[in-house]
């Protein structure tokens, strides 16, 4: 059994496990969360697929949050509340503007109404005294409900230092207990399938595969569990996230960490980190995030995958000839994978195109994106389109001229990744050209399959990319070494998983 914490699309290294240890002869079900349409359950080759909904569990209040009762005394419990409230006020204050201006407007049959009410001017100031007291109730509402945020200011430090001192690594129950409703909305389907060996992709699974464990090996069934460590929990500092927040996630997995019978991860760098920050016995297994090879079809005519408009490559996609150079990038679209040099740099190499497969077309990076191209007047030059499925990408992008990994330096994760994108470009056979982010530029550099450039200096960039143009040929002759692109596959890394598993399950014959 596998566990991710994401919806599975677009996450290539979950479903090319999946994939290719049902390959290998497991029966393997992957279990991921429901996207908003709801519940499903599907395939991927001979593996099973379950997205099932994350559950809800009563809110924790922070200190935060119980202190902002003090400061908005008069706000009301909810914002809903305040809504209804605000809508009542003006109910009533129609129904007093109809009884004021009723009895000249009368020119019906009947006579004076028979109701009682009280003086108009009573009214009046009642309800004038109501409106003011729930307008000032639903500020102080709106205003509280703002306060609570996810704040990384003193109360936010007094409160992570206390649970920490008094909890040690069970402080996350307290700080962040969001895993609490992953083990409450996986649990049956883990319990029902009864699994041999649980495969935890990422921290936020390393607990949910620890505690189903416990459970197994308290009814009398041993079971295996594998952590795949995807990141540096510690380097996460740096992700816009609170030090509280940072608190919770190192404290989640260094308590169920020693849980895990074997650990892999996605590079050398982090494999070393992991041993040193935990104490390991042996060092991570490290299995690469590259993609499976790109093996031509035997009738020759390419992958019968198009796109929705009916392309069958990145280049027919643009709708460019084979003549117009093209740079290409596949990935997340957010600040931090700084796609904004990309679009910098076009200005200064003229005839280029760059081409974005990207996760969201329509999210605000993008649109900034779209709005910085049209300010530099490259807009006809920036071609965006969504995720291409993982086993067609690296045939998709092979018509490109350069693939591009624009990766801000300095976070902790960034200067240890040997990231997917870096491996598709490669098995793609495009040069590539990465920011100077020390793994993946000490790489490029080693192989000599492209260039560095000075991370987010669209100038250094520009450059970068024109160095390849002008002689590609010496920059895609490295693929041709016999067996580096086999080194660098997805048939070559999974096999690492099969040994892995044989080596845990060779009790169970």
């Amino acid at each position: 059994m596998m566990l991710v914490d994401n919806t599975i699309d677009g996450d290539s290294r979950v479903q090319k496990s999946a994939r290719a240890m049902a390959e290998a002869g497991w029966e393997v079900h992957l279990i991921g969360r429901a996207p908003s349409s709801g519940s499903d359950s599907y395939q991927i080759g001979d593996a099973h697929i379950h997205r099932l909904p994350l559950r809800r569990l009563p809110p924790r209040k922070t200190l935060r949050r119980r202190l902002s009762r003090l400061r908005y005394p008069l706000a009301y419990q909810n914002q809903d509340k305040a809504m209804l409230k605000t809508r009542s006020i003006k109910v009533i204050w129609a129904e007093l503007e109809m009884t004021k201006a009723a009895p000249a407007a009368r020119t019906g049959i009947s006579s004076e109404p028979r109701t009682k009410q009280l003086p108009m001017l009573a009214q009046r100031t009642a309800g004038k005294l109501r409106r003011t007291t729930i307008k000032v109730r639903a500020q102080q509402t709106k205003a509280r409900a703002g306060s609570w945020g996810d704040k990384d200011g003193a109360w936010e430090e007094v409160e992570r230092r206390f649970w920490s001192t008094a909890m040690g690594d069970r402080a996350w129950r307290r700080l962040d207990p969001l895993p609490l409703r992953y083990e409450l909305s996986y649990r049956d389907k883990i319990e029902e399938l009864q699994p041999d060996l649980i495969h935890a992709h990422d921290f936020r699974m390393i607990g949910v595969a620890a505690r189903a464990a416990v459970r197994a090996r308290q009814s009398g069934r041993d079971v295996k569990v594998v952590y795949d460590a995807h990141e540096f929990v510690p380097g996460l500092a740096q992700a816009n996230r609170s030090r509280k927040w940072l608190a919770s996630q190192v404290a989640y997995e260094r308590e169920h960490i020693g849980f895990a019978d074997a650990i892999v991860t996605v590079s050398p760098a982090l494999a070393e980190m992991l041993e040193t920050a935990h104490g390991l016995a042996e060092r991570p297994v490290v299995t690469l995030n590259a993609p499976p090879k790109l093996v031509p079809d035997a009738a020759g005519d390419g992958e019968a995958w198009t796109t929705p408009e009916g392309a069958r490559d990145v280049r027919e996609a643009c709708g460019l000839g084979p003549d117009v150079p093209l740079a290409v990038y596949c990935g997340g679209a957010a600040p931090q994978r700084c796609l904004h040099t990309i679009v910098e740099s076009l200005q200064h190499v003229p005839d280029v195109h760059a081409a974005f497969m990207i996760n969201n077309l329509d999210g605000d990076y993008v649109n900034s994106l779209r709005a910085l191209a049209a300010e530099l007047g490259v807009t006809d030059r920036v071609h965006f389109m969504p995720y291409v499925p993982y086993d067609v990408l690296v045939r998709f992008l092979s018509t490109a001229d350069v693939g591009i990994h624009p990766l801000r330096k300095g976070p902790v994760n960034h200067e240890v990744a040997l990231s997917t994108k870096f491996f598709e470009f490669m098995q793609a056979r495009l040069p590539v050209v990465v920011s100077d982010v020390k793994a993946m530029a000490d790489e490029v550099t080693r192989v000599g399959n492209g260039e560095v450039f000075r991370s987010e200096d669209s100038k250094d960039l520009a450059r970068a990319v024109g160095m390849i143009l002008n002689d590609r040929d010496r920059y895609t002759a490295t693929y041709d070494r016999p067996g580096m692109l086999d080194e660098w596959s997805w048939e070559a890394q999974a096999e690492k998983y099969v040994v892995l598993y044989e080596r845990l399950l060779k009790d169970l014959g």
